[in-house]
């Protein structure tokens, strides 16, 4: 009669739905049974004991073997929760820089010419006030700014400088790769975001 219990308890663990049906069909048999036991006779045979008997019947002998296969399945790979990580400035001011950049690209393609009197690219330039989340256009800075704003060695800067007047400029971040020995590959994947090539 408590069939239900064991094949419910199976059903939440497994998250199994359709075990969870299968527990409140064996609740739903036990309590056809319990109401339909009241309606029987002591020692008489009538056309309630031909319903409620297969019921009480598939309830205990299709309930043990249900439970047992239940006993052979694997439990489900437990559901790993996200760590949320305390809120740091620095990784949110790191996030809305990238953003930052991503519509200064967006602006490049779309319009040149208000990209161009925003300066977009071109921190060496005076009076800039559109922030483009520190984007640096490689075809037009001077080696000073490539040291300061990239972060790379005095020679590799004048090596990226003699090579885009060699070249006319560059027109993508693995042309660089191509044409500057000292730059690695390492090195190009940390600055590749902050890069845009302007045509010269």
């Amino acid at each position: 009669m408590l069939t239900f219990a064991p094949v419910l308890v199976a059903g939440v663990r497994l998250r199994d739905r359709r075990t969870q049906l299968f527990a409140a069909l064996y609740f739903l048999l036990m309590v056809v049974f319990c109401v339909g036991i009241q309606f029987t006779r002591p020692g008489r045979v009538g056309p309630v004991d031909a319903v409620i008997m297969p019921l009480w019947l598939a309830a205990w002998l299709g309930g043990t073997v249900h439970v047992l296969l239940l006993q052979n399945r694997p439990l489900p790979a437990p559901i790993m929760r996200p760590t949320m990580l305390p809120y740091d400035p620095a990784v949110a001011a790191a996030h809305w820089r990238r953003s930052r950049r991503q519509e200064a690209r967006e602006l490049l393609q779309s319009d040149p010419q208000l990209a161009a009197e925003l300066k977009i690219g071109r921190p060496d330039l005076p009076g800039r006030t559109f922030d483009d989340g520190g984007l640096i256009d490689v075809n037009h800075v001077p080696a000073n700014v490539l040291t300061a704003e990239l972060d790379v060695v005095p020679a590799l800067a004048q090596e990226i400088i003699a090579e885009r007047e060699r070249l006319g400029g560059f027109s993508s971040a693995d042309e660089l790769l191509v044409y500057c020995e000292s730059l690695k590959p390492e090195r190009l994947q940390v600055i590749r975001d902050r890069l845009i090539f302007v045509p010269m």
